[in-house]
């Protein structure tokens, strides 16, 4: 019985790993966010640093890891960065499924040493939002495989302290993965130093192995960055309280699935095998589901997502861990087998789009299935979503992109400004702007361009391009804006064009407009020049000494939490200043330095 026991949980780790590879290769794709990543490994490797524009120092990546893998693996011939980055969320995806399946199975053949099947990874794997995300380009594989080793080495150190140092070296490394990992990191860090007592030595190992590489990366951060975070909490003001928005979007992912059945029953499972495990493995058990309950909390008070399904997978995956596996009885045979027919009904039903490709506006977009969404306004088929960087250039904001750029640059234009040239159908146009001929250090920024949708121009632009977006990913003046009320999650904040056409090198004569609009960016270039923005820009554009370092370790600790910049650049303005630049002049090319030569 011993040997097919082993068996059956082997034979569980393989089905569950086919399953993950072929649903996520089958839905393989590359999303417009996923893209934002790759410009930063080009930088990277191009020597410029972990920037996402040559001279200024943004950290435009949620996972700190993620990045570092695909400039890791980028070495591989005859891969693109897209395809690395597919492969790289694909294996790790399966790494993750099969050590969960792993995990439980040792668990529970503790208390029942007879054969078991696949559960609550099958769960998981139905939901279309979690074969999407098996790629994508975003850090979800390499989450998953985090969640995954971490319950795995939970278990085996709940079987006597086994593996305690390497449980904490891999939860150290939770706040590099994502930073909301840092839940289960310190939770389990916790768990470890109160089961240590008064260990001494005990404790010291487990602080050594836990600690060294997360506080080390974080000192860099704020002296490199400025910042506490990562630049996308700012962004996204991660610290926020949005709960009925966030109970909506969960509802989003639930309620399309009849999730909330499968879930019942696994729960019921859960519990009745949990009450034969000893102390410490029902400790274990708590702290993965408790640690999927407070980050699923998280997720409903920052208000969810704008991606369908995107913010509940991981929580949901974790919750599921002690019941990866079930052990196989007649109660759970039945249940599996129950549960098989409705993954089944799910796989083949799917997700419904939930919007007019063609009438895709604000306000249908609230949350939308973000693969079939690109392959929708990309005008491909169904099933074949974007894999490429050139497949966005389908996408009608592209339109004159690739001849735009080529222009600004030939021309060392001051910005690339999209312009709607017909209404209906929609019809844009990418228009190189004049540069400013006086003398100044904004003649140190490179053509800038500016649209929502980082990922896509970005990648389709050379790294000598600045390349901006108006939610604040990439952009500290648009991060730090006063949140929109009621806006979409993740687009909640927007950068009003006169601080654009400001923070850029262009010549506020040529701009299209009225007289008030060019009044308005004159008064928004005063404005970058006042104490309390100049200093914001400092942190990522002066050049890095250890005066800068040492300063942006302060900011990161003071300003750098709080900080919001003002929609309206007149309230840091005085009467004369504002006098002056009624009269016309441009008074922000001169004066407190915001703008350096970026190396």
């Amino acid at each position: 019985m011993e040997k097919r026991a082993r068996i059956s949980l082997l034979v569980s780790a393989v089905l569950a790993g086919v399953f993950a590879f072929v649903g996520g290769w089958a839905r393989r794709w590359i999303s417009d966010d996923g893209l934002i990543v790759l410009r930063t490994v080009r930088n990277i490797l191009a020597g410029n640093g972990p920037v996402f524009n040559i001279g200024e120092r943004v950290e435009t990546n949620t996972s700190t890891l993620w990045q570092y893998l695909i400039v890791a693996f980028s070495w591989v011939p005859g891969l693109r960065l897209e395809d690395v980055a597919m492969w790289l969320a694909l294996v790790l995806t399966v790494i993750g499924v099969v050590s969960a399946t792993m995990g439980s199975g040792t668990l529970w053949q503790r208390v029942h040493p007879g054969q078991v099947a696949p559960f609550g990874v099958l769960i998981y794997l139905a939901l279309p939002p979690a074969r999407d995300f098996a790629t994508s380009g975003l850090e979800w594989g390499l989450s998953l495989a985090w969640i995954g080793v971490w319950w795995a080495l939970l278990v085996k150190w709940s079987a006597g302290g086994r593996a305690e140092l390497w449980l904490a070296f891999w939860s150290g490394l939770s706040w590099l993965v994502r930073p909301e990992l840092a839940l289960y990191g310190g939770i389990t860090g916790i768990v470890l130093l109160a089961t240590a007592r008064t260990d001494w030595k005990r404790i010291g190992l487990i602080l050594a192995a836990a600690l060294p590489v997360p506080a080390a990366y974080q000192i860099f951060r704020m002296g490199y960055y400025g910042l506490l975070t990562p630049h996308t909490a700012v962004a996204k003001s991660a610290s926020g309280a949005h709960w009925g928005t966030g109970a909506g979007y969960v509802w989003d992912t639930v309620s399309p699935y009849a999730l909330w059945a499968p879930v019942i029953v696994a729960v019921g499972l859960g519990i009745y095998w949990a009450l034969r495990l000893s102390s410490r493995e029902k400790l274990v058990a708590a702290v993965a589901v408790g640690c999927g309950l407070l980050h699923l909390l998280y997720v409903v008070r920052v208000g969810g997502d704008f991606m369908h399904g995107r913010m509940v997978l991981l929580p949901l995956f974790a919750m599921l861990l002690p019941v990866a596996v079930v052990p196989l009885t007649l109660v759970g045979g039945i249940c599996t087998a129950a549960l098989a027919l409705w993954a089944g009904i799910v796989v083949a039903r799917g997700h419904e789009l939930g919007f007019e490709p063609f009438e895709a506006g604000p306000e249908n977009l609230t949350i939308v299935d973000e693969r079939e969404f690109w392959t929708a306004v990309l005008l491909r088929e169904s099933g074949d979503p974007p894999r490429y960087k050139e497949d966005f250039l389908a996408s009608d904001l592209m339109n004159g992109w690739t001849e735009g750029v080529e222009d600004a640059e030939a021309k060392n234009a001051g910005a690339l400004a999209i312009i709607l040239k017909q209404k209906d159908p929609f019809v844009y146009d990418w228009v190189a702007l004049d540069r400013v001929e006086k003398d100044s250090d904004l003649q140190n920024i490179a053509p800038t361009a500016y649209l929502i949708n980082l990922g896509m121009i970005s990648a389709n632009a050379d790294l000598e391009m600045r390349v901006l977006d108006d939610v604040g990913l990439a952009t500290p003046l648009a991060a730090r804006q006063p949140r929109i009320e009621d806006g979409r999650i993740g687009h909640d904040k927007q950068l009003p064009g006169h601080w654009k056409f400001a923070d850029t090198a262009v010549d506020v004569e040529g701009l299209l407009g009225n007289d008030d609009d060019k009044q308005k960016v004159r008064e928004a270039r005063a404005a970058l020049r006042t104490p309390e923005v100049a200093e914001l820009l400092a942190t990522s554009r002066e050049p890095m000494s250890a005066e800068r370092f040492m300063a942006n370790m302060k900011f990161a600790l003071t300003k750098g939490r709080t900080l919001e910049i003002a929609s309206d650049p007149a309230v840091y303005l005085d009467e004369e200043t504002k006098a002056r630049i009624a009269r016309g002049e441009d008074v922000g090319l001169s004066g407190q330095r915001v703008a350096w030569p970026a190396d």
